[in-house]
C-alpha cells in the first residue's frame, strides 16, 4: 500500500493534470455562432414572401451545420474576418472583408470560421416565402 503522503501527491498530480486538460479543450472548442435579428418585413408587391436580414458572427472555430433555406434566396456580405462557405458538390469559397456571395435557394451549405484568432461576421438577406422555416438542417 502507498504511504498516505505519497498517495496525496499523486491524487493532486492527477487532478492537476486532469484539469489542465479539460481548460485546453475548452480553450480549443470553438464558441457558439450568434445571430442578431436585424429586420423580418413583408416583401412589397410579393404577398407571399418576406425579407429577413440577420448580421452573425462566428467565433474562432466555429461553423453552423449543413442547412438549406427551403425556397429562399440568400445574400451574403463579409463584414469582417474570413468565413468559407462550402456548399455541396462545389469547391469551398472564402468570403473575406467585402466579398458579397448569392446561395441560390435549397443548396445544401454551410459557413465554418477556419480562423483559430479572428472572429467572422457576415451580414445576411434573405427572401422567403412566408410560412416557411428560415432553415432546415439536412444532411450534405
Amino acid at each position: 500500500m502507498m504511504p498516505t503522503k505519497a498517495l496525496i501527491t499523486t491524487i493532486v498530480v492527477a487532478s492537476v493534470v486532469g484539469l489542465a486538460l479539460l481548460i485546453e479543450r475548452q480553450a480549443e472548442a470553438p464558441g457558439e455562432v450568434k445571430a442578431e435579428q436585424l429586420l423580418v418585413s413583408d416583401l412589397a408587391g410579393e404577398p407571399d414572401k418576406e425579407v429577413n436580414i440577420q448580421v452573425y458572427t462566428f467565433p474562432p472555430g466555429a461553423s453552423v451545420p449543413w442547412h438549406i433555406h427551403p425556397d429562399a434566396h440568400e445574400f451574403d456580405y463579409e463584414l469582417d474576418g474570413a468565413l468559407t462557405l462550402q456548399a455541396d458538390g462545389q469547391a469551398s469559397k472564402v468570403l473575406k472583408r467585402g466579398d458579397a456571395v448569392y446561395v441560390a435557394p435549397n443548396v445544401v451549405h454551410r459557413g465554418v470560421n477556419i480562423s483559430r484568432t479572428q472572429a467572422a461576421r457576415i451580414f445576411v438577406v434573405r427572401v422567403k416565402p412566408k410560412g416557411k422555416p428560415l432553415t432546415t438542417e439536412v444532411q450534405p
